[in-house]
């Protein structure tokens, strides 16, 4: 048996339509099977799946007025696992229709019975007002998701709505439950948003969901390109934030929910790098020392440095005692040396230089610590004289 779900909110451009299609989609990309009803006589539900819904002849208009018109036959199969019941400006005169209709707030909930058992959720996309529409698909639902942009006038509508859902409640659909608020539209940087969240939170305390959609264009992209967006931005900040609400929702119906697989970012180019990068090779030199003098031999790396086994002991390179008659030393190639290494040691190394270079006796230099090693003065510019002339 399905569970019916209403997005409703009286205030107009609060994100309804926005939230059902996407929440509907999120829903039949877990494998739900799920039926979208359009109750708005806007048809954006439907044009925004990408249904041209005004040359349709059958809508849901004509379940509402017509009780011989089965469900089923105006249902338009619009993704995988994803069904819709569209509308067009005819459902605009149904409210008139329906006045003199008795029992006509339990016309939608009688006409869903027939195909409840076919889906696990319906989520029904309610006009912006209180009106006969809104009461049918209130005592047609189980329960209802109330999108809220952040803003006093919306805000303000809450109480409205929360009156009218009292009163449904009471008269005509005692087990309608409210499953949360989900702000919409939401920037925290301002400082407006932030305070509208804490009044809302304050004036109705847990129902405010963990989630949040963020204000951006891809939302107005979408349905240009007639797209929910996980379709249009699988990995955009509000295609995981509906992702999120469907959990909730399962959640809610105490449903089993997997955890949501994280969609890996795209690779940046030093990442890249450090991975495809081959590992530092390690090379192994033996030299003789002479054996009159009682210090370290010294050695050159990529002949840029000279550094004694001691100094490169410091520099965190593997440097053995010396042997009486010789030294054993491994050098690693120079890009292993850390950028920290490399500044301690003011080393002045060229990029090309990739392996260590042949080890060559030099001429010892005694009690000279590595990070005060000399370094030959740069060249000084042609024509550049001491006296600045």
């Amino acid at each position: 048996m399905a569970h019916v779900i209403a997005i409703t909110n009286q205030k107009g451009g609060v994100g309804k339509t926005t939230t059902a299609i996407n929440l509907g989609a999120a829903l039949a990309e877990m494998g739900h099977y799920t039926l979208l009803g359009d109750l708005d006589p806007q048809g954006g539900l439907s044009l925004g799946l990408g249904l041209a819904a005004h040359d349709l002849d059958l809508t849901i208009y004509n379940i509402l007025t017509d009780t011989r018109i089965p469900v089923a036959g105006i249902t338009h199969h619009v993704r995988a696992h994803l069904d819709l019941l569209p509308s067009n400006i005819d459902l605009a005169v149904a409210e008139f229709q329906l006045i003199a209709q008795m029992g006509r707030e339990y016309i939608l909930r009688e006409a869903l019975q027939s195909v409840r058992a076919q889906y696990e959720y319906i989520v029904l996309d309610c006009p912006p007002s209180l009106n006969l529409l809104t009461v049918n698909a209130l005592t047609a639902a189980d329960a209802i998701i109330v999108p809220l942009q952040v803003e006093y006038f919306a805000m303000r509508g809450l109480e409205q709505l929360m009156d009218v859902y009292s009163r449904v409640r009471r008269r005509l659909n005692p087990d309608l439950e409210i499953i949360g608020i989900v702000p919409t539209m939401v920037d925290v940087r301002r400082t407006n948003d932030q305070q509208i969240l804490q009044e809302v939170t304050k004036a109705y305390p847990g129902m405010l969901l963990d989630v949040y959609v963020k204000e951006s264009i891809k939302f107005a992209d979408a349905p240009r390109h007639q797209r929910s967006i996980l379709e249009l931005d699988p990995r955009h900040d509000g295609a995981r934030a509906y992702r999120k609400l469907a959990h909730l929702v399962l959640q809610y119906y105490g449903e089993y929910v997997e955890p949501e697989p994280e969609l890996p970012e795209e690779p940046a180019e030093a990442a890249v790098a450090a991975v495809t990068t081959e590992p530092a090779a390690v090379e192994t030199f033996d030299f003789a020392a002479p054996e009159a003098e009682k210090i370290d031999p010294p050695i050159q790396i990529a002949g840029t440095l000279e550094i004694t086994p001691a100094a490169a002991q410091s520099l965190e390179l593997a440097a053995p005692t010396p042997a009486p008659n010789g030294s054993h030393i491994e050098i690693v190639t120079v890009e292993s040396l850390s950028p920290m290494v490399r500044q301690d040691a003011d080393l002045s190394l060229q990029p090309e230089s990739g392996q260590a270079a042949p080890v060559k006796p030099v001429e010892p230099r005694i009690d000279i610590p590595p990070s005060e090693i000399p370094f030959p003065p740069p060249p000084r510019p042609a024509g550049d004289s001491p006296n600045g002339l």
